[in-house]
């Protein structure tokens, strides 16, 4: 539980986890894979947003600005690589003159077909990595993440904004620690599950609980609305 207390006049805010904060520190690890990636860089450093997505209060939850989180570096390095490579553009031509709502149903019906669920101590040899799309593609096995990052880099090269895309990071009340891609449309959020197999309405009571969400230059973490008190979340 997250250490702290949350203190509104008509409205608090229960948070579900600790989001992992930087002050700004530039964080060095080993490469990802041998000549491929370069290290980590200033976690802080985020593209410029002259028009910020739009909150993602999904599932019942309330999003939380979370400032700069360790997720950022995974999230810019994903999500700019491969949106040119030609297997995410031939995923995204099938794309074309479909509706965002059929492009999200028509995206996931692929990847679930061409990309087999598998952790990544089998993909990468390493408890968590977050594959860039094409990778995953070419290997044709990816976990949660893997396939959230496949769907997200065909639908922006099939036209989605990169705003209206988001990674949320979460617990499945089956699967346990899960990744789910959000997408923003003209009738709402939808949620790309690859434990349900179809987009869902991410309005709607969910077997997926968002903890953290990441989008395009800005992180968040959930809670829950709690209406005239003041609601303490400390440790246990």
């Amino acid at each position: 539980m997250v250490g702290m207390i949350v203190r509104r006049t008509a409205l608090c805010v229960i948070a579900f986890g600790t989001a992992t904060v930087s002050s700004g520190q530039t964080v060095v690890g080993r490469d990802s894979a041998p000549g491929k990636y370069n290290r980590l860089r200033d976690i802080s450093v985020r593209p410029g947003t002259p028009i910020a997505p739009a909150r993602p209060d999904v599932f019942g939850t309330a999003a939380l600005g979370a400032g700069v989180t360790f997720y950022d570096a995974r999230f810019r390095r994903v999500s700019q690589a491969d949106r040119d490579h030609p297997l995410v553009l031939a995923m995204a031509a099938k794309l074309e003159g479909l509706t965002p709502e059929q492009k999200l149903a028509a995206v996931q019906s692929m990847v679930l077909k061409q990309v087999r669920w598998s952790h990544d101590l089998e993909n990468m040899r390493v408890a968590d990595f977050w594959s860039n799309a094409a990778e995953t593609l070419e290997r044709g096995t990816g976990d949660s993440e893997d396939i959230a990052i496949v769907e997200m880099q065909v639908l922006k090269a099939a036209g989605f904004d990169p705003r209206d895309l988001y990674i949320s990071i979460g617990r499945h009340r089956r699967a346990g620690s899960h990744v789910v891609l959000l997408a923003r449309t003209p009738s709402g959020f939808m949620a790309l599950d690859d434990q349900v197999g179809q987009p869902t309405p991410a309005s709607s009571v969910a077997q997926f609980t968002p903890v953290m969400t990441i989008g395009y230059g800005k992180s968040w973490i959930h809670g829950r609305r709690i209406t005239g008190m003041t609601a303490r979340a400390g440790a246990r």
